[in-house]
């Protein structure tokens, strides 16, 4: 029997990693009665039903394992990530500190705690748990080291600070706001972020140097990743800085995009409703929705989707050809007078530039944008619509079809 388990909890594993996720299910499906005793058994198909967006079923295999091994902390942390889906966030941060009390060492518990820490707008402490990203596994940026010390805080007038960016292009456009307060310290900042946005990035001001990754770095004497400023600044809902906008595009990237959109009194509205499906395919819309929102309105729609691979739904128009980074998208971006936004870089750069935003949010919403609000701390001009169920797109659409019309943008 052990022999056996064994043979279908590999044959399940490669069928999960293949990416063969109905198959896997399937699988353990169909010897579920066999090994209804096995804890290892449950956590794998858990972990398939994870993956494909099946969370209370997904909760229940996880329980499923915990009853029959209460110490596996593999499964109560993903336990944990599948409440946090379900919008069920106190449950997930108890079973995150269920583990952290034998296990204070654990960094998937402690980075799933830092994350519904924040949620909640705990964020002195959320900041401090946060750090423990760099220790858990496959974290989507890598850590970086350097002879110079970290920066922690101290005097930094006369320094030069390198400031590297990671994660993802929305994180940077997020965070890059404080390197200016860098600067009022009186430092220099070397700013090492994506090759995409180091145009973008040169309109942060004076003593701000861009960087695209994989560059020689010039002389600096402390370093800190872009994302633990907000810790070693004591960022709280209250001081969150705010002061937009903060970007804007280079002028001969607006010059251009003038030439490009008509300059008349019609209402042009921009529109971005795909993002990367990892690591969350639950937030793009599907595009077949939009045409309830273009059909009703007199207004210009414009495809945001730098991706040209995605077709523009009928009524939009597209020019994503001529997105050539960042600042060509933040120069449209202030051609238009309203954005319409899945959470996804755009958003960023439209609440950065200080346009007028409705950010289009699925039932369980990123860290950042809290929970039950309609407005963002980190972004002032923009407007929040939020699933009221998993999946349910098209109260988001009709939401914002009667904003619009309440607007007169009709």
């Amino acid at each position: 029997m052990t022999h056996s388990l064994d043979r279908i909890l590999a044959q399940g594993a490669m069928l999960h990693d293949s990416g063969r996720y109905h198959e896997a299910l399937a699988l353990y499906d169909q010897y579920a009665q066999i090994f209804q005793n096995s804890e290892y058994f449950w956590n794998n198909r858990a972990n398939t039903l994870l993956e494909l967006g099946l969370h209370q079923q997904a909760s229940e295999s996880y329980r499923h394992a915990l009853l029959l091994a209460p110490g596996l902390d593999v499964a109560r942390v993903a336990l944990a990530s599948c409440l946090q889906s379900l919008g069920e966030y106190q449950e997930a941060l108890v079973e995150c500190e269920t583990v952290l009390a034998h296990s204070p060492n654990n960094a998937e518990a402690h980075w799933n705690r830092s994350l519904l820490l924040l949620l909640d707008g705990h964020y002195r402490e959320g900041w401090l748990e946060y750090e423990w990203r760099w220790k858990k596994q496959r974290f989507t940026s890598p850590r970086r080291e350097y002879p110079q010390p970290l920066w922690s805080g101290e005097e930094i007038h006369g320094k030069t600070l390198l400031i590297h960016a990671e994660q993802g292009l929305g994180d940077t456009i997020q965070f890059c706001r404080y390197l200016p307060l860098l600067v009022q310290r009186g430092a220099s900042i070397i700013f090492e972020c994506h090759t995409p946005l180091t145009g973008l990035m040169r309109t942060l001001g004076n003593g701000i140097t861009p960087v695209p990754f994989g560059s020689p770095l010039p002389r600096f004497d402390l370093h800190l990743p872009l994302l633990s400023l907000p810790l070693i600044l004591n960022t709280t809902l209250a001081t969150i800085p705010a002061s937009i906008p903060y970007l804007k595009p280079p002028s001969d990237k607006t010059a251009f995009w003038r030439s490009i959109i008509p300059c008349d009194r019609q209402k042009k509205i921009g529109v971005c409703w795909a993002g990367k499906t990892y690591p969350d395919p639950g937030r793009s819309c599907p595009p077949e929705l939009l045409n309830g929102l273009t059909s009703q309105t007199a207004a210009g729609w414009y495809s945001l989707q730098a991706d040209s691979a995605l077709p523009a739904p009928h009524g939009i128009i597209d020019l994503s050809s001529q997105l050539l980074d960042f600042s060509d998208t933040a120069a449209m971006l202030v051609m238009l007078d309203l954005i319409v936004t899945i959470d996804t870089s755009v958003a960023h750069l439209a609440g950065a530039l200080g346009k007028d935003t409705l950010l289009m949010l699925p039932f369980s919403a990123d860290w950042r944008w809290l929970t039950g609000r309609r407005d963002s701390p980190w972004y002032p001009t923009m407007k929040i619509f939020r699933q009221p169920s998993a999946g349910d797109w098209p109260a988001v659409i009709a939401d914002i079809g009667n904003h619009l019309q309440s607007s007169g943008i009709t």
